[in-house]
């Protein structure tokens, strides 16, 4: 029975480590996936907020100029070829008429309006597996049109095609719903290669894990029919902002042969501990049972009146080498135990560093280093609900280098990168550790400044201007004249938004770049009918 009931545990114990593990791994493909996914909406928003681009599309809505068609394909391509992961950039007008693209195609399907108003990133898979990455268009204050980006959807092919810890039978599923509710497999099966856009599996088969996973369920399911009907062991993951469903999962007979092989030492310890205690047990009981015949034949004996009784011997060492033999072994099991946890101590270790380093790379530009646009948003709105609540104040300061475009035309791409490296570097130097930076835009940045005072603020970035003209940028034995402009607007009572702080920053940019540039122009401090007449466009 003990023996038994050690078994049964032990099954039941590596039978949870195997779903924690299960669950471990395609979390972190979650993870992944929507790592992946907001690179995609930050690149997408980086080529959105090229303001010549919303101007050009602007003047097309206008007149259908051709040479606004032509400046757009140039600011596309150099965005194309900036962004290896980029298969296409195009451009609609507002009623969702073609109008240019990075590359040429011949067979765009103009697309329903419909298709823009949803989720703003989808699967497609017209030429091959690709992610479609949507953005409206603003510019002065009006919809121009929508850009739309198409990027390469190798990230996902590359994580179902990793099976590391999911055996010799795990696969990867991944499955979007199609327009009857149904879970159709995007990508190739283990067991069905044509799968891709092919397989589905109805919505009511909610037996199934993929159904599990497209219903939002996270969760293990054990004994479950797969999509061959065989039974598995799943944990499933579902990606709301993308109606993307994730299983992970491994057939239950890999699962029992597993098990079986872990529990084989523990078998052969029963068997020793059987053959120990029977043996112990004949012998303990020979030695009971000796005395014992001898007592009973010695008291017959003095019945009879025989007094001549031999000594009645009996020892108990076996019992006490019994005794140290069951304590080693108890000690064995302890150590299997302390090893069994240690590991999963390190596991658990490992995966919540993963998770740190993935979180910290959704919050950071990966070409300078400093925060994005999304995190440079959610915490000026935040700033600005807790200054407005305590009466506090509050600056925003756009910073945009002067004549970058010609910096990337003149020595290249790598170069502008090293630019705006250099420049990123300098600026978070020179900022106290409660200031916020960040990169908004391809060449643009911004700096979120609590508790600012006019004058300080003011020299603080005039000495930031001062240091990036003096650096001293070296590309390919050449050097690089780099400027800056600055604009910068300090929270009143007439601001009532984050947003419109920034508007205002930008337009005290728009007229330092309009009055000569390399300069620094506070929002308070342009006259009114100048700043009437200023209308902000990319001047560069």
């Amino acid at each position: 029975m003990s023996i038994w009931t050690l078994h049964t545990y032990s099954t039941s114990q590596y039978r949870t480590q195997l779903a924690t593990n299960l669950n471990a791994i395609s979390e972190l493909a979650k993870k992944r996936l929507l790592t992946a996914v907001d690179r995609i909406q930050d690149n997408t928003t980086l080529i959105a907020s090229r303001t010549q681009l919303r101007r050009q599309l602007g003047l097309y809505g206008l007149d259908q100029s051709e040479t606004s068609v032509l400046a757009m394909n140039r600011i596309l391509t150099d965005a194309n070829a900036g962004m290896s992961e980029i298969l296409n950039i195009l451009i609609f007008d507002p009623d969702g008429q073609f109008v240019t693209s990075s590359i040429r195609v011949d067979d765009v399907v103009n697309p329903k309006l419909e298709d823009f108003g949803g989720r703003r990133i989808f699967l497609m898979h017209d030429r091959g597996l690709m992610v479609r990455s949507v953005a409206k268009l603003n510019f002065d204050g009006r919809d121009v049109g929508y850009l739309v980006v198409d990027f390469t959807a190798r990230f996902i092919l590359d994580l179902v095609s990793d099976v590391t810890g999911l055996g010799k039978t795990g696969e990867w599923l991944f499955a979007l719903r199609d327009e009857q509710g149904d879970a159709v497999f995007a990508v190739p099966l283990k067991y069905d290669r044509d799968a891709a856009f092919r397989r589905t599996v109805p919505k009511d088969r909610i037996d199934i894990p993929i159904t599990q996973a497209m219903l939002g369920h996270e969760t293990l399911l054990e004994h479950a029919p797969d999509y061959l009907g065989e039974p598995v062991m799943a944990s499933t993951r579902y990606l709301p902002s993308m109606d993307w469903g994730l299983v992970a999962k491994i057939n239950e007979a890999e699962v029992a042969e597993i098990i079986g092989e872990a529990n084989k030492f523990l078998l052969y310890i029963g068997l020793g501990i059987v053959g120990a205690a029977m043996f112990a047990g004949i012998w303990v009981a020979g030695m009971i049972a000796r005395p014992i015949e001898q007592l009973r034949v010695s008291t017959e004996r003095l019945s009879a009146g025989d007094f001549d009784i031999e000594p009645i011997d009996a020892g108990w060492r076996e019992a006490k080498d019994l005794a140290s033999s069951f304590s080693e072994m108890a000690g064995s099991l302890y150590d299997l135990r302390e090893n069994l946890q240690e590991k999963v101590a390190e596991r658990t270790h490992e995966l919540d560093e993963v998770n740190r380093q993935l979180m910290e790379l959704s919050v950071r530009d990966p070409l300078t280093g400093v925060h994005n646009r999304r995190y440079i948003t959610q915490r000026l709105d935040e700033e600005f609900a807790r200054t407005r609540r305590y009466n506090g104040r509050l600056g925003v300061a756009i910073l945009d280098i002067d004549h970058f475009k010609k910096i990337n035309d003149t020595h290249g791409h790598a170069a502008g990168d090293e630019v705006l490296i250099g420049l990123a570097f300098c600026v978070e130097h020179a900022l106290r550790s409660s200031d916020l930076f960040g990169r908004v835009g391809g060449e643009e940045f911004c700096i979120v400044i609590p508790e600012a005072e006019y004058e300080g603020v003011v020299l603080l970035l005039e000495r930031i201007r001062e240091e990036i003209k003096g650096l001293p940028f070296q590309f390919e034995g050449k050097s690089i004249s780099v400027t800056c402009s600055v604009g910068v607007a300090f929270l009143d009572e007439e601001i009532l938004s984050s947003t419109t702080l920034v508007e205002c920053a930008d337009k005290a940019l728009y007229h330092a770049k309009s009055t000569g540039r390399n300069k620094l122009v506070v929002y308070s401090d342009i006259p009114k009918d100048e700043l009437e007449a200023s209308t902000p466009s990319n001047i560069g």
